[in-house]
């Protein structure tokens, strides 16, 4: 059960229409009924949070500024708010990016210092490269280092079919990041921030661009934006320039491959399976992939009643997962 603090303030929070605060503290809540292994009750839980029946019982209410903004026409939220507790050391990274990395952490948590030379931390960071190689949740993983909530930008909600209305949704979603700290994260950037030179684009996402570059050279520096894409070479060139580092994410090499195997399975048996005999088999996929493969796995062994996962299970889910890309491929 909840302490009585915990409780205290998200009562408080709900009173005070601060639905941020109150969101937060309910997160908070069920992370702590994991921790004590109360699965059933979290999941029950988290659903109940961010269900849409109780997010339409938060909008009925008449929550202040800090209520997330919504779409004009549809209504949807333009952002969710996410509390996550990934860390860096759940995530396979190149030596060179956990560099990067560690390096705007630093920065961040230090900007008093650098103020006092007149000097800001690296706030607005670009990450690129294919799908499924880590730069969702390296995003989370950077807001729990910093104990900062990420706000996650929705795109099905922010590019708006009216015109006009996506750059409104923009400067909403700005706004509201400007009111305290937090990662504000825009995943599929590339949706707005496509060149203005491409000759397909027509004049309102030319317009959305310029929007966006004036939103960003405006914003405070008391918060990160991270943008991610996976086709950065459509960017236009203006929005490259805004950004105080770039981070390329990759697909994993061989030795990430075997750490990424390692990590993923460290919570069960595998001591039958000899790694090394599938890291060539496993060249070229993404860590998505990997990870899924691992997932199946274990999954097969617990339910095959297994006390590990052997080679002869692990080559199976690799043949049946390249399978799948055959068939994702055929489709695209």
């Amino acid at each position: 059960m909840a302490s009585g603090d915990s409780l205290i303030k998200l009562f408080k929070a709900f009173k005070e229409n601060d639905q941020v605060e109150f969101t937060k503290i309910a997160y908070d809540i069920i992370e702590d009924e994991r921790k004590k292994n109360h699965y059933l009750l979290a999941d029950k839980l988290y659903k109940a949070l961010f269900s849409d029946d109780f997010n339409t019982i938060l909008k009925s209410r008449d929550f202040n500024s800090k209520q997330l903004p919504v779409d004009k026409e549809s209504g949807f939220q333009l952002m969710d708010m996410k509390f996550p507790k990934l860390s860096l050391e759940d995530i396979i990274l190149t030596s060179e990016n956990k560099q990067k990395i560690d390096d705007i952490i630093c920065e961040f948590e230090q900007k008093d210092i650098l103020q006092t030379y007149k000097l800001y931390p690296k706030t607005k960071i670009l990450f690129c490269g294919p799908p499924g190689c880590g730069k969702t949740i390296t995003a989370e993983a950077i807001a729990n280092e910093l104990q900062l909530p990420l706000l996650y930008t929705r795109f099905d909600s922010v590019i708006s079919s009216f015109l006009g209305e996506t750059s409104t949704n923009l400067r909403k979603v700005f706004e509201f990041a400007k009111e305290g700290e937090w990662v504000l994260f825009f995943d599929e950037f590339d949706s707005i921030g496509k060149s203005r030179s491409l000759d397909s684009e027509h004049g309102e996402l030319k317009r959305v661009v310029n929007s966006f570059l004036q939103l960003m050279d405006n914003f405070p520096k008391d918060s990160i934006i991270i943008a991610a894409t996976n086709y950065e070479t459509i960017i236009d060139k203006a929005l490259w320039r805004r950004f105080d580092e770039i981070i390329l994410f990759g697909n994993p090499n061989e030795e990430a491959i075997k750490n990424t195997i390692k990590l993923k399975l460290r919570n069960y048996p595998y001591k039958e399976l000899n790694i090394d005999n599938h890291i060539s088999a496993l060249e070229g996929s993404s860590y998505a992939d990997i990870e899924r493969i691992c997932l199946e796995a274990t999954k097969k062994m617990i339910l095959k009643q297994e006390c590990s996962i052997t080679d002869e299970l692990f080559t199976e889910i690799i043949i049946k997962e390249k399978e799948r890309k055959k068939i994702i491929r055929g489709i695209n």
